[in-house]
């Protein structure tokens, strides 16, 4: 494929450039590890069983193909548009020119499904701590709070907003190793009960296909490395701050298999799912109070708020840079573009935020955000390896490891909607949001299509 002859053009010159690769690394990482953690593990067990800490597994090593195909891509396009921009370059004046609209439309809902996710997760262990029971009002309340205070962080600036992200995500790693430590500890004063737990005399092959929709639901869990891409043009040095997506997505993934390792292996798969939804989403906290008492689900509480906090900061940090780009290039109104005297997207902040506590009230529970926004994410991931493979000779690229990455993204999408459809009767709204994002996202694209040939 020839390469594409275009010129990035951007305001590039409104955004400070402070961000180091440790603040990029952080940025990454925070993005990580958040809901697709805390409230997520105890509900995906039902089809797990034992093995959820294998679905982390295979869904991370997957994300390592999406991960070469974004380094190879914003590191020979990069600007606050990420992928956005890479896909639209690359197919720009071709039939396949709608695929750059399409995936930053996409891609926004998809952002704003993850920091639903955060949102609402951080309301149910926000609750916790007072033994409050879930109330529709309270959790209102709490996620507008949340997410309020988080737009008002970001309006300050990257560098202050980046500063509390290093804070926030040294903090959570340092509980969940504590986690895993104690947790495992205790585990191994029983050790036919571990064995038992985590399904080592059982068949594991056989629960193979089970693991696979536990892989598909929590795709989310691996959305985050990307939002780095968007700080390019507020990076000290881009190439090593672009670098940082790999490390973080690989750090990250071992502290979900040691976690989701651990939580199984003191509780059980009885203990993880519980007796209710409520029980599956604080499943962490119930793991944590069995070898550390109350001090231990309080710890585990404070590192659920911390990780969902960073989660939240790192992607609406990132996504608002996604709308102003979006909007520079006319697909979104004009109005997402305009930078304040702080040098932030500072419409783009306040409209995505209000969105994201919109989509966190009308959802029902943490699985169906993360479900909602692993179809959506699949999608995405598939366009941006095929985006690699035909740019495989500009970016230089391994076209094997582009097809991987699209084989996999394509049957994590079908296996995730194949269960939805078999289980309809539950997972019915979670469709219908689905399909009504899909429906705006065509909307945009088709209206962007005729605006052009007019």
């Amino acid at each position: 494929m020839e390469k594409p002859e275009i010129t990035v053009k951007t305001e590039a010159h409104l955004f400070h450039k402070h961000l180091s690769k440790f603040s990029c690394l952080m940025i990454g990482i925070g993005g990580l590890i958040g809901g697709g953690i805390f409230s997520v593990i105890g509900a995906i067990s039902t089809y797990t069983g034992p093995y959820a800490y294998m679905s982390y597994l295979i869904t991370g090593c997957i994300g390592l193909f999406n991960v070469y195909s974004y380094t190879k891509l914003t590191k020979k396009w990069s600007d606050p548009g990420g992928e956005y921009s890479c896909v639209s370059q690359v197919f720009c004046d071709t039939s396949l020119a709608f695929l750059g609209p399409f995936i930053g439309i996409l891609l926004y809902f998809g952002y704003i499904s993850t920091m639903a996710l955060y949102a609402y997760t951080f309301s149910i262990y926000f609750l916790l701590i007072f033994n409050i029971k879930y109330d529709f009002i309270v959790i209102s309340i709490i996620i507008a709070f949340i997410i309020s205070m988080f737009a008002l962080v970001n309006l300050k600036g990257a560098k202050e907003s980046s500063r509390i992200q290093n804070i926030i995500v040294s903090l959570q790693i340092l509980i969940l190793i504590l986690f895993v430590i104690f947790g495992l500890n205790y585990s191994l004063k029983t050790p036919n009960t571990l064995l038992t737990n985590v399904g080592f005399n059982t068949g594991l092959f056989s629960k193979f296909p089970d693991i696979f929709i536990g892989s598909g639901s929590i795709i989310v869990s691996y959305v985050g490395f990307q939002l780095i891409a968007y700080h390019s043009y507020e990076m000290k040095d881009v190439n090593g701050g672009l670098k940082t997506m790999k490390w973080s997505l690989i750090i990250s993934m071992l502290i979900y298999i040691a976690v989701a390792f651990t939580a199984v292996a003191v509780l059980g798969v009885s203990g993880l799912v519980g007796g209710s939804s409520s029980d599956a989403e604080i499943a962490i906290a119930n793991a944590a109070s069995n070898f550390m008492g109350p001090l231990g689900m309080f710890v585990m509480i404070i590192g659920a708020l911390l990780s969902t906090s960073s989660s939240l900061n790192a992607t609406m940090l990132g996504s608002s840079r996604l709308a102003y780009m979006v909007s520079f290039n006319k697909v979104f109104p004009r109005f997402f573009s305009k930078i304040s005297k702080n040098k932030v997207p500072y419409n783009s902040i306040i409209i995505t935020g209000v969105f994201s506590v919109v989509l966190s009230l009308i959802t029902g529970g943490a699985l169906a955000i993360a479900g909602i926004a692993g179809l959506i994410f699949a999608q995405v991931f598939f366009i941006i390896n095929y985006t690699a493979f035909k740019s495989r000779k500009v970016i230089q690229s391994k076209p094997i490891i582009n097809l991987l990455g699209m084989v996999f993204m394509a049957l994590l999408f079908i296996t995730l909607m194949t269960n939805y459809l078999t289980h309809l009767d539950s997972e019915f709204y979670s469709l219908i949001a689905f399909a009504c994002i899909e429906l705006v996202t065509l909307f945009f694209v088709l209206n962007l299509r005729k605006k052009k040939k007019k």
